[in-house]
C-alpha cells in the first residue's frame, strides 16, 4: 500500500496511521504490518527485491543488524547506537543502498522473528585515525617499564 505518514506521529497505540494517495485515512495494526518504507515522492520502494543485505561492512555508524521476518525474508539494517531512539513498537533502520527509493524503514516487532547483531560500526576518532595510518600519538606511546 502506498501512502503518506506524519514522521513525527505515525506510530499509534494500536498501529500505524497513514493517508493513502486517494486521501483515505487508514490504520494498519502492528500484527499485520511487515515494513514501512520511507521513500521520496519520486521513488518506488524496492526493499524486498535485490540488495536487502549488506554486501560488505557498512560505513554508517550504528549497530549492523540482520532481521529475519515472519515470512522468511531477511533484511539488514543499521540501528542507532542510542537505545532511546528505538520505538517500542519496532525498529527504525537505515537499509542497504539507502537512497530516494528507500531512505529509512520501520520494521514492526510483530513481524520480526529473529535478529542477529553483525557488527558495531562507530564513528572514527582522532586516535583511531592515527592508529590506522601507523602513527601513535605521543600520549599513547609505549611506557618504558624495564629501563632504569
Amino acid at each position: 500500500m502506498e501512502g503518506i505518514v506524519n514522521p513525527g506521529a505515525y506510530l499509534l497505540g494500536q498501529g500505524v496511521e497513514f493517508i493513502t494517495l486517494d486521501g483515505n485515512l487508514h490504520q494498519v495494526p502492528y500484527g499485520e504490518l511487515k515494513a514501512l518504507c520511507f521513500a521520496s515522492e519520486s521513488g518506488k520502494p524496492d526493499l524486498f527485491g535485490d540488495h536487502n543485505l549488506f554486501e560488505r561492512r557498512p560505513k554508517v555508524p550504528g549497530l549492523w543488524t540482520r532481521f529475519t521476518l515472519r515470512d522468511g525474508d531477511r533484511l539488514d539494517g543499521i540501528l542507532s547506537h542510542n537505545l532511546l531512539d528505538w520505538p517500542a513498537q519496532g525498529y527504525l533502520i537505515t537499509p542497504p543502498r539507502a537512497g530516494g527509493a528507500r531512505q529509512r524503514v520501520f520494521l514492526a516487532r510483530a513481524a520480526v522473528t529473529g535478529t542477529e547483531l553483525r557488527g558495531v560500526v562507530g564513528a572514527p576518532t582522532s586516535s583511531g585515525l592515527a592508529r590506522a595510518k601507523g602513527k601513535l600519538p605521543d600520549k599513547m606511546s609505549q611506557l618504558n617499564m624495564f629501563e632504569s
